[in-house]
């Protein structure tokens, strides 16, 4: 009767080796992981941007008219994640362009600036002016497709799928689930207004 061949590597060698090869296969994995998730981790995990918390001037609430809203384009600097700890010349700047409606609460322009296009402000009026000045992004919040103003309707209307904002940015129908998203901004002596990358996050559920 023929003797069997005895297996070279035992159970326990075995699973070592296996253990072995996960770990190398681990180490191999982990830091390219890292590198692709790292925007992700920043932004959500560490409140990291690779936008610039700078203010950028857009306008003047002197120029901002009743009952329509004025649109803006905004670039704000952007540092790209993946270059050489984040540093960059300015040949090589990147920038993120953002449209912006600004407008007045329910189209009512203030009385303090009525007769008024240019001149500075009081703390009370900068005070009385922010809380009646909308700045809105003009991403749907159901797609982020661009909304557009009709005077006709006075409303905001989403050409893709039928989203509705009033001119406050206030969901009025279709498949938005909340409003507009509003950019935190701030106001100048001069009545110059401007505005960071950043937004009004909190949730208002249809």
């Amino acid at each position: 009767m023929a003797e069997l061949q005895k297996d070279p590597i035992s159970r326990g060698e075995f699973l070592a080796m296996g253990v072995m090869g996960a770990l190398v296969g681990g180490v191999m994995i982990v830091p390219s992981t890292i590198f692709v998730l790292d925007p992700t981790i920043k932004t959500n995990f560490l409140g990291q941007s690779d936008v610039p918390e700078e203010w950028i001037e857009v306008g003047s609430v002197f120029e901002i008219p009743a009952n329509s809203p004025r649109e803006y384009r905004v670039e704000f600097p952007q540092r790209q994640t993946f270059t050489d700890g984040g540093k960059e010349t300015p040949s090589e700047a990147k920038h993120i362009v953002n449209a912006l409606l600004v407008s007045w609460r329910e189209g009512e322009r203030p009385e303090i600036l009525e007769g008024r296009s240019s001149g500075n402000l009081s703390e009370e009026e900068i005070e009385e002016l922010t809380q009646k000045l909308n700045v809105l992004s003009n991403h749907c919040t159901h797609l982020g497709c661009p909304v557009r103003w009709f005077p006709d309707k006075g409303e905001m209307l989403c050409p893709c799928h039928g989203g509705i904002y009033d001119i406050n940015g206030g969901y009025m129908g279709g498949p938005p689930p909340r409003n507009l998203y509003t950019y935190n901004f701030e106001i100048g002596e001069d009545g110059a207004f401007y505005v960071k990358h950043e937004f009004d996050g909190k949730p208002w559920v249809v």
